[in-house]
């Protein structure tokens, strides 16, 4: 008899068991899909060449759990604070409370066991196609292949055992707590004082949108608010901090619209008495009232989540596109070499089946300035910095955008004019700044007339940090050392293959080393520099010595720098979809329960005659209110992050996040349509 109480039971609850069987099915599907990549071999060892893919996946594998966590203990929280009546009638009925927690516990073992083992046979048909996605993302050489990983298959079961064992305490702690009386008695969460709007609501209301607005401007506006706050403070910690701010401003007005904004917005609308007193909406905006008092937390928490997981894919792209504009800034050619490599280099191209497509050699000269560089961490002084750099003519120049067509163009205007080029130059603002002269020996004094990032390759194999354009003069003019770099690009042949030959023949070393002294005094640098130091200057502790690199080449970095982003985008966005899915889910299992405790009203409605179309309106603009507003909200969130990363990190494109803020919206939309459905089926149940 007890058992088919007990069973009964379970099946009144089917729709909200379908809903939670469903995302923990998903959820352990990707679960064992990105464990079982941890132990794919041939695309571990591929990707290995650039990145340890197995920690980014074990990385994703552990938030994904964290994930599943929080959603599970949240919808048996749920499940048993909606069955306190069930558990009083088993206590009436004699059983002890060791015995309905025993109960409780076989039903939750049965449930997440059918979704574990569902999920992992639905994890080894999709993890193929997961692999296939990530080798894609990845740019790697290989055929995803099928394989049953048994080592995934335990791991997933172990997480799974560890989270039935929170939910055994927890269930424990639910149910140990309670008394029969307190079982029967309907707890009273609902205080009609809180509908009554007194002016804290609205000065609440209004700081939510102050709170929020405010984050949204220096988003909008955060370059500018940064540069000025820089410029007037000179705290570069700024740059770290303002972001933080803005999502302590989202976070906190989000919280206070879902606590009382949302009311105060619900009572104007309902005090507009030509509205609200059609087709039922009086009785919507109070009920949905009634429900934001019991779950605005909820549905703060699955705004900010949500937003965070938009704003956590932007930020993927973001650090995506800076990993590889650096990269192409340092290696825009396929190969940089020094003048003594270059024969044996083409030599290899040649043996390997490739044909150089360009070549061009570049004279450069290394020579001793002063400027006077900003201080960071003082406001508003400049230091007396003295080093090498490297000049380049600006005949030399334009020969080099021949092969480099995306360097700026350069139009030096005055006969001491120059142009820099500064590694240290972000792609927007300007990161370690100097003033406009430059001193170097002779007397010379070269005016800055314009700054660049370094556009002119890889700057270890030069000896400065800095490079100046300067006119073809002034570089006859200008005493120093000559020497030489060779910028290739080729084609025809295999660049993996070859890569394997190249690494051998030239592996990567410092050389060329050349030493140098400088001193500035009286408004003028003396100096020198020497490819072989003597002895005597080698105890002199104010001679410098500096080297630099042999080659570099194009091909391993972009490989190195497209896995690198491909994984970690990879992985955001399957996190990302696990919080959509389980955030959904749990607003779908709430309204469920809702329908349950309103049956009884809208049966009664029906009774007193009101149309069976004016009840439909009704349930579709009650359950519009739960999901769209924090489905808005974190779109909004999101948007915002995204747009401020495209001011930090300019000439990117952000489609797969703004890609991202539209499944958001069909997930949320899909999920109110089924939660709407199966609501009316349940309200118009006999």
């Amino acid at each position: 008899m007890l058992f088919k109480i007990i069973w009964r039971s379970f099946l009144r609850q089917t729709r909200n068991y379908i809903v939670y069987f469903l995302c923990m099915m998903t959820s352990v599907m990707i679960f064992y899909s990105f464990s079982a990549m941890t132990y794919d071999q041939p695309l571990t060892r591929r990707a290995r060449q650039d990145i340890q893919i197995e920690g980014v996946l074990t990385l994703g594998n552990i938030v994904v759990a964290v994930v599943i966590l929080i959603f599970m203990l949240s919808a048996n929280q749920f499940f048993v604070q909606q069955r306190q009546k069930e558990i009083g009638l088993y206590q009436l009925f004699g059983l002890r409370k060791s015995r309905i927690l025993y109960q409780f516990l076989v039903e939750a073992v049965v449930l997440n066991i059918v979704s574990l083992i569902v999920g992992i046979l639905m994890g080894m048909v999709f993890s193929k196609f997961f692999a296939m996605i990530l080798i894609k993302a990845m740019a790697l050489d290989i055929n995803s292949r099928f394989f049953i990983s048994w080592p995934s298959i335990v791991t997933t079961v172990v997480m799974f055992l560890i989270a039935l064992g929170f939910i055994s305490v927890q269930n424990m702690l639910l149910i140990w707590q309670k008394q029969l009386i307190e079982l029967f008695t309907q707890k009273n969460d609902f205080s009609s004082r809180r509908l009554r709007m007194h002016w804290s609501a609205y000065f609440t209301a209004g700081l939510s949108i102050l709170l929020i607005g405010t984050g949204y401007y220096i988003a909008v506006n955060f370059n500018e608010v940064l540069g000025k706050y820089i410029q007037e403070t000179g705290d570069s910690s700024a740059f770290l901090w303002i972001p933080l701010l803005i999502f302590a401003l989202c976070v906190f007005g989000t919280y206070l619209f879902f606590g009382q904004g949302l009311q105060v917005l619900l009572f104007l609308i309902g005090k507009w008495r030509k509205y609200s007193y059609r087709q039922l909406r009086f009785f919507v905006l109070n009920d949905t009232r009634k429900l934001l008092q019991k779950s605005w937390r909820t549905l703060s928490l699955i705004s900010v989540i949500v937003g965070i997981a938009i704003s956590m894919i932007g930020g993927a792209l973001g650090v995506f596109a800076v990993t590889f504009r650096m990269m192409e800034l340092n290696y825009p050619v396929d190969f940089q070499v020094t003048s003594e490599s270059a024969y044996r280099l083409e030599q290899l191209i040649q043996r390997n089946g490739g044909t150089l497509s360009q070549k061009l050699v570049l004279p450069l000269k290394v020579t001793g300035a002063q400027a006077l560089r900003r201080n960071e961490l003082a406001e508003q002084e400049f230091y007396s910095d003295i080093s090498v750099v490297d000049i380049l003519s600006e005949k030399e120049y334009q020969r080099l955008r021949h092969i480099l067509p995306e360097s700026p163009e350069v139009a030096i205007q005055d006969s001491n004019g120059a142009v820099l080029f500064n590694p240290m130059y972000s792609l927007n603002n300007e990161l370690v700044s100097y003033q406009k002269k430059i001193s170097l020996t002779k007397d010379l004094e070269l005016d800055v007339e314009q700054s660049y990032p370094d556009f002119i390759g890889d700057n270890l194999l030069r000896y400065g940090t800095l490079l100046l354009v300067v006119k073809e003069e002034i570089y006859e003019q200008i005493e120093g050392l000559d020497y030489q770099i060779v910028y290739m690009n080729a084609h025809g042949y295999n660049q993996e293959r070859f890569q394997q030959n190249y690494v051998t023949q030239f592996p990567t070393e410092w050389g060329n080393e050349i030493s140098y002294h400088y001193v500035y005094q009286n408004g003028q640098l003396h100096g020198e520099l020497e490819t072989s130091l003597s002895e005597e200057n080698k105890q002199l502790e104010d001679w410098h010595s500096i080297s630099r690199l042999n080659q570099s080449s194009r091909y391993p970095n972009v490989r190195s720098a497209r896995r690198q982003g491909g994984i970690f985008l990879y992985v955001a966005l399957f996190v990302g979809m696990i919080v959509l899915i389980t955030t959904a889910s749990s607003l779908m299992v709430r309204q469920f329960f809702q329908a349950g405790r309103e049956k009884k009203k809208y049966q009664l409605l029906q009774q007193m005659g009101i149309p069976k179309q004016n009840l439909h309106r009704t349930v579709y603009r009650q359950n519009a209110w739960i999901f769209f507003p924090p489905m808005l909200i974190a779109i909004s969130h999101g948007s915002f992050a995204i747009y401020m990363l495209t001011q930090l990190v300019q000439d990117t494109s952000y489609w797969i996040a703004y890609l991202f803020c539209f499944i958001t919206l069909f997930i949320f939309t899909a999920a109110y349509f089924l939660t709407t459905t199966f609501y009316l089926r349940i309200v118009e149940e006999k």
